[in-house]
C-alpha cells in the first residue's frame, strides 16, 4: 500500500476519509487524480476542500507579487512578457471595476464552493488572493508623487513607530495630516506637496546637534519644515533593496528637516497613537535606566550588549544594536533571536497562562469558571500585549493570532490540527497586512514553523536531548534555502550557536529585559540590577558565539543562481521527508550545482568591471579568469559605510572570495571611504594610491602609484597613470586596463591639469572611460576627451547631488565626440564586458516597487 501517512500533529484514531475529510489535509491520494476530487461535488462541499480554496487564495495573494508593472519601471520588457503585464495593465486602466470586482470574487468563491463547484471555487479565490494583493500595492503607487528634483514642504503630521536618535542624526516616520509648498511660486514644489495624501507616509531624518534638537516623541502631531526626495535605492548586484524596503511600509518619500526643529501640536487621537505614545514612553524609561546602569557599572561611555538586547526584545527596537555584533549574529545564525519572534511571545503567553491558572484555581470563582479557560485567556491577553508593545512585527502577529486561536478552542472545547492552524494564521496576516510577504521576517517566522509542525509527530518528540538538537538540525536545513537566498548567508555555527542561544535568549534574557521594562515604567532606577544581569548574559553570549563564528567556515557566501538555487531548495525539501521516503540519496544530487557552480567568469585576455551604484562617489570591481581587483572602495557617510554595505556584498555575488590588489586613486572620503571595511575582510591585499595618507589604514600598508608600472593578470594588462601635480584631484592614480575584446580607462578626480599632462605623456585610448571628478566642470577637457576616443562612458554621482553632477556641459562635450553616457545615478551599476555595456536597473524583473506611474 502507498504511503500515505496524514503530515501533522493528529489523533491515530482519526480515519482517513478518500475524500480528504480525515485527519489532515495533506495526503497522497489513492486510485483517483487531485482533479477528480475536486469535481466531486460531495467532497468540493466538505470542510477539508475548504483548505484548498484557502491555499488557491494564499497562492493567487503571493503570485501577484511577481506580475510585472508597465509605466516608469525598471527592466526592458520581451516580447514573451506582454501576457504578464495585462492584469496590471488592466488595474491601471480600470481601478474602479477592479475594486468592485476585489469583493465580488470571494463571494463567487464561496457560492462555488458551497455548490460543488470545485475548479471554480479555486479559480475565483486564487483571482480573489491576486486582487487583494494588487489593489492596496496599486494605491500606495499612485498615492507616491513623481518628480525628480528636491521640493520643500510645510509638513503637519503624526510621528509613527519608534524614534531612532542617535548622536549623529535622528530618523523617523510621519503620517501626514497636511502638505503645503514652503515656495508656492514653484510649479513642481506646490504640485508635489499638494499631491502628498492625507496618511501617506514619508521618511525623515534630522541632522541637528543632538543639544538643539526639539523633543520628538511617537504618536504626538508636529508641524515641520522637510526637504522631500524622490525614492531612490542603489541599484547593484546584491545588497540590500532599499525600495522593497520603503515600499513594505508604504513610504511615498524621504527627506531631511529644513531649517527649524518640530513644533509639537499635541497627542494624536486613536488607539494606534496610543500605542506608539506607549511604545515611546517605554523606550525612553528604558534609555534612563541604561544611563542609571552605565553610571553604576562605571562604563566609560555605554554598555556594551545590554543596550542592543534589552531594547531588542523588550519594544523590538533593533537600532542600538552594533554592526559588530549583527554580524556575529548573522554570522552564528541566531540573529533570528534579537528580533521579538514567536518563541518569545509563546513564552510570555505560557507564563501568563500558568500564572493566571494556578491563581484562579485557589479563587472561589474557580467552580463556575474552570481555571483552564481563565488561563487561556491571560495567555491570550499576555501575547497580545507583548506583540504591541513589540510593535505589532510579523512574526509576533503570527505567534499571537496562532495562540489566539489555538486557545479560542480551548475555550470552546476544540481541537485544531496544527496544519489548519497554520494555515489559517497564514491567511489572516496576508488579509491584515497584505504588503507582508515583502518583509523576510514573514517568509522565515512561517516557514520555521511549518518545518516544527512536519518534523514532530508527537509530545513526547519535543522532550530530550537528541529531539532538540534534531529539530535544530532540521530548522537549519530546512531555512538555509531562506537564509542563503535572503541574507548571501550560509552560517555554519548555526546549530552550537543556537544550542546555547535560544535557551539563553529565552529563558534568561528575554524574562529579564521584561522585568526591566516592567522596573523602568515605575522607576528607571529598579531596571539597573536586571539591566547588568543583561549586560553580563549578553557578553557571554557575544563572547562565545564570537568564537564559534571564527572556528567554523566563513558565513559569507553569494547565493547561487535562481535554478541552481531552485533545486537546493527542492533537495532540502526531499531531505526532510519522513523515514522512508523513497529516494532520498537522490536528493543530494539535487544540492550539487549550488554548491559547485558559481557565477561565469571572463575567458583568458578577457576581463568586466562593475562600475558599482555606491551615491556620490566611486568603486569598480574588476575581474579577469582567475583574480579579481577593487579600484576605489566607495564613500562613507556617517554611518552608513558603502564598503560594507554595498561593496562587500556586490563582490559576493560577483563570486569574489580573494582580492589581487586594491587600488584607491587619492584619499578623498567618498573614494577612500569604504576601504577600512574592505581591509576588514581582505586584510591580506596589498593596497596601491598616491604617496600621501589619509586611506583609513596604516600609512605602511598603502604601495605608491608609480606613473607607467605595469602588471598582468590572465592575459589581461594594467597600467598605473599619475601626474605630477600638487592638488590631491590631480594626483589621483588613474588606471588602464586593457585586453584582447577591449580598454577601460579610470580616472578618479583628475582635474584639467592632471588630464593635459597624461595626454602628452600617457596612452589614454580605452573603448570605456569612467568620467573624471563625476562629470564635475574643472574635467573632461575636449583634448582629454580627443584622446581617449571613448566609445561608452560612465558617470558615478549620487542621484540629485548637491554639486549638481554631471554638468550638462560636460555630458555633451561626450555626446558630440560620439561617446554613450552611463550614469550610477540613473542606471544603477553598470556592466563592462567584452559584447556591451548596461545597467542594472535594466536587468531586473520590473516588480511594483520600481514602477512609476507617470
Amino acid at each position: 500500500m502507498p504511503w500515505k501517512r496524514p503530515i501533522g500533529l493528529a489523533s491515530p484514531d482519526c480515519p482517513d476519509q478518500p475524500d480528504g475529510t480525515g485527519d489532515s489535509f495533506v495526503y497522497r491520494l489513492q486510485g483517483r487524480g487531485v482533479m477528480t476530487s475536486f469535481t466531486n461535488r460531495r467532497a468540493v462541499r466538505s470542510p477539508a476542500f475548504a483548505r484548498w480554496v484557502a491555499l488557491a487564495w494564499v497562492a493567487g495573494a503571493l503570485l501577484a507579487w511577481l506580475l510585472p508593472w508597465s509605466g516608469g519601471a525598471e527592466g526592458v520588457p520581451s516580447p514573451w512578457m506582454a501576457p504578464l503585464f495585462w492584469p496590471t495593465g488592466l488595474i491601471q486602466a480600470f481601478p474602479a471595476p477592479a475594486f468592485l470586482l476585489a469583493w465580488l470574487l470571494p463571494l463567487g468563491s464561496l457560492l462555488c464552493w458551497r455548490i460543488g463547484m470545485g475548479r471554480w471555487a479555486l479559480l475565483l479565490a486564487c483571482l480573489a488572493g491576486g486582487l487583494h494583493t494588487l489593489l492596496p500595492a496599486y494605491a500606495v503607487l499612485a498615492d507616491t508623487p513623481v518628480f525628480d528634483e528636491r521640493v520643500d514642504c510645510h509638513l503637519k503630521g503624526v510621528v509613527r513607530g519608534l524614534v531612532d536618535d542617535r548622536p549623529d542624526r535622528r530618523r523617523f516616520s510621519l503620517e501626514l495630516v497636511q502638505a503645503w509648498a514652503v515656495d508656492t511660486d514653484h510649479p513642481a514644489a506646490r504640485r508635489v506637496c499638494d499631491e502628498l495624501p492625507r496618511g501617506g507616509r514619508v521618511k525623515l531624518s534630522d541632522y541637528t546637534a543632538a543639544e538643539a534638537r526639539a523633543p520628538l516623541r511617537s504618536g504626538f502631531r508636529y508641524q515641520l519644515q522637510a526637504r522631500l526626495k524622490p525614492l531612490r535605492g542603489h541599484a547593484n548586484p546584491g545588497g540590500f533593496d532599499y525600495r522593497r524596503w520603503l515600499f513594505r511600509h508604504r513610504i511615498l518619500s524621504t527627506g531631511y528637516l529644513r531649517e527649524m526643529q518640530p513644533v509639537a501640536l499635541g497627542s494624536a487621537p486613536g488607539l494606534t497613537a496610543s500605542i506608539e505614545r506607549l511604545r515611546g514612553g517605554a523606550q525612553t524609561r528604558l534609555r534612563a535606566g541604561l544611563e542609571h546602569a552605565t553610571r553604576v557599572a562605571m562604563a566609560p561611555e555605554r554598555l556594551a550588549a545590554a543596550p542592543g538586547l534589552l531594547q531588542g526584545l523588550a519594544i523590538g527596537d533593533r537600532n542600538q544594536l552594533e554592526q559588530e555584533q549583527w554580524e556575529v549574529l548573522l554570522a552564528s545564525g541566531t540573529n533570528h533571536l534579537l528580533a521579538i519572534s514567536g518563541l518569545h511571545v509563546g513564552m510570555m503567553a505560557a507564563l501568563a497562562g500558568l500564572l493566571f491558572r494556578g491563581l484562579w484555581r485557589r479563587h472561589p470563582a474557580s467552580g463556575r469558571i474552570p481555571a483552564q479557560r481563565v488561563g487561556a485567556v491571560a495567555a491570550v491577553l499576555a501575547a497580545w500585549a507583548y506583540a504591541l508593545i513589540a510593535g505589532l512585527s510579523i512574526p509576533t502577529l503570527r505567534a499571537a493570532l496562532m495562540l489566539t486561536i489555538l486557545l479560542l478552542g480551548v475555550l470552546g472545547q476544540r481541537r485544531w490540527r496544527l496544519l489548519d492552524l497554520w494555515l489559517l494564521a497564514f491567511v489572516l496576516v496576508l488579509l491584515i497586512d497584505p504588503f507582508a510577504p515583502l518583509d523576510m521576517g514573514f517568509w522565515l517566522s512561517f516557514a520555521a514553523v511549518l518545518l516544527i509542525i512536519l518534523a514532530v509527530r508527537s509530545r513526547a518528540q519535543w522532550l530530550g536531548v537528541r529531539a532538540l538538537i534534531r529539530l535544530q538540525w532540521l530548522l537549519m536545513l530546512g531555512l538555509l534555502p531562506l537564509t542563503w537566498g535572503l541574507f548571501d548567508r550560509v552560517a555554519f555555527a548555526s546549530l552550537p550557536a543556537n544550542l546555547l542561544a535560544v535557551p539563553l535568549v529565552s529563558m534568561l534574557i528575554t524574562p529579564l529585559a521584561l522585568f526591566a521594562l516592567a522596573m523602568a515604567a515605575i522607576n528607571p532606577l529598579l531596571a539597573v540590577p536586571p539591566v547588568l544581569a543583561i549586560e553580563y548574559l549578553g557578553r557571554v553570549l557575544f563572547v562565545v558565539l564570537d568564537w564559534l563564528v571564527a572556528i567554523f567556515p566563513d558565513s559569507n557566501i553569494a547565493a547561487p543562481g535562481g535554478m541552481s538555487m531552485g533545486l537546493f531548495a527542492l533537495g532540502a525539501v526531499w531531505l526532510l521527508m519522513p523515514r522512508g521516503w523513497p529516494g532520498k540519496p537522490l536528493a543530494l544530487v539535487l544540492l550539487l550545482p549550488a554548491v559547485l557552480l558559481g557565477p561565469a567568469r571572463p575567458g583568458f585576455g578577457q576581463f568586466e568591471a562593475v562600475v558599482l551604484d555606491v551615491g556620490q562617489g566611486a568603486a569598480v570591481l574588476l575581474r579577469t579568469a582567475h583574480h579579481d581587483l577593487l579600484y576605489d572602495a566607495g564613500p562613507r557617510w556617517g554611518q552608513f559605510d558603502t564598503g560594507k554595505a554595498i561593496v562587500l556584498p556586490a563582490m559576493r555575488a560577483q563570486g569574489v572570495h580573494e582580492l589581487d590588489r586594491i587600488v584607491v586613486s587619492h584619499s578623498a572620503g567618498d573614494h577612500a571611504g569604504g576601504l577600512p571595511a574592505v581591509r576588514d575582510r581582505f586584510p591580506a591585499t596589498p593596497v596601491i594610491g598616491p604617496e600621501r595618507g589619509g586611506f583609513g589604514v596604516a600609512p605602511t600598508e598603502v604601495v605608491g602609484c608609480p606613473h607607467g608600472q605595469e602588471w598582468q593578470r590572465d592575459g589581461v594588462t594594467f597600467r598605473l597613470l599619475q601626474a605630477p601635480m600638487r592638488s590631491d584631484n590631480d594626483r589621483s592614480c588613474v588606471m588602464r586596463v586593457s585586453g584582447r575584446t577591449g580598454s577601460v580607462l579610470l580616472t578618479g578626480d583628475v582635474e584639467a591639469a592632471a588630464e593635459q599632462w597624461l595626454t602628452r605623456h600617457a596612452d589614454l585610448s580605452a573603448e570605456v572611460v569612467l568620467v573624471p571628478h563625476h562629470g564635475s566642470m574643472t574635467s573632461s577637457t575636449p583634448t582629454f576627451i580627443a584622446a581617449t576616443q571613448a566609445t561608452s562612458v560612465v558617470v558615478s554621482a549620487g542621484y540629485l547631488n548637491r554639486w549638481d553632477h554631471p554638468r550638462g556641459e560636460v555630458l555633451a562635450r561626450w555626446r558630440s565626440a560620439g561617446a554613450q553616457v552611463f550614469r550610477t545615478d540613473r542606471d544603477g551599476a553598470i556592466h563592462i564586458t567584452a559584447d556591451r555595456v548596461g545597467g542594472e536597473r535594466a536587468n531586473r524583473w520590473p516588480t511594483i516597487w520600481r514602477a512609476r506611474l507617470r
